[in-house]
């Protein structure tokens, strides 16, 4: 489990495709605080580290995860948001987060305000009903809060803290593709609904989460 709290923010040093797979090696921030078998979330992505050394770490990626992802499009040099898999002991600053991408969305605008930046996601329609305004949801591993949601468009406002500690500042572009994983409550409620579309009851039941 995670928490959408980036810990680093590391390059793509090495991609190593096989088919419809392949290996990341990445720059590895963690020092000698990993080991193999660990679970990193690699912009919001879960993957198992295959090797390390204190320069680098290396990660298999399988066919469906590229085909869910942006991992397909990743290129040397491109920057990725990393967090460790939440310690037992550890504290709960974000919110809870798998690291299992559920749909991949589209920066649709990019606008600057003040020192921060206000951002517009375009995603899925079948994933209205797991947002809600105010809800939180995972950009490329960031936990964040949805400041309003216009049909199938989340509007975030990106602060100065957030910016400087993610690959946000590097990577934002308009028209860019974004992981996003739906907060799991929203996604228990909707199954509890047992409805596809929004009724009373499925709002009343997020009045009660």
């Amino acid at each position: 489990m995670f928490t959408g709290i980036v810990e680093n923010v590391s390059e793509i040093l090495k991609i190593e495709k096989k088919g419809s797979e392949c290996r990341l090696t990445l720059k590895n921030g963690f020092g000698s605080e990993i080991k193999n078998g660990d679970s990193i979330a690699v912009d919001g992505v879960c993957l198992t580290v295959e090797s390390f050394s204190a320069e680098k770490i290396t990660f298999f990626v399988s066919k469906s995860t590229l085909e869910k992802t942006i991992a397909g499009n990743y290129s040397v040099g491109t920057l990725v948001n990393l967090e460790r898999a939440m310690p037992a002991n550890g504290r709960f600053d974000g919110h809870i987060v798998s690291g299992h991408v559920d749909s991949c969305g589209r920066i649709s605008e990019i606008k600057k305000i003040g020192e921060g930046t206000e951002i517009k996601i375009v995603f899925d329609r079948n994933f209205v009903n797991f947002v809600v305004p105010r809800g939180s949801i995972t950009v490329n591993g960031v936990s964040l809060t949805i400041a309003e949601l216009i049909e199938n468009t989340v509007k975030i406002s990106l602060i100065p803290e957030t910016l400087s500690r993610t690959s946000f500042a590097k990577n934002m572009k308009s028209g860019a593709p974004v992981n996003l994983e739906f907060d799991i409550l929203g996604k228990y409620a909707a199954k509890i609904s047992g409805r596809e579309n929004s009724d009373s009851r499925f709002e009343n039941l997020l009045e009660i989460l």
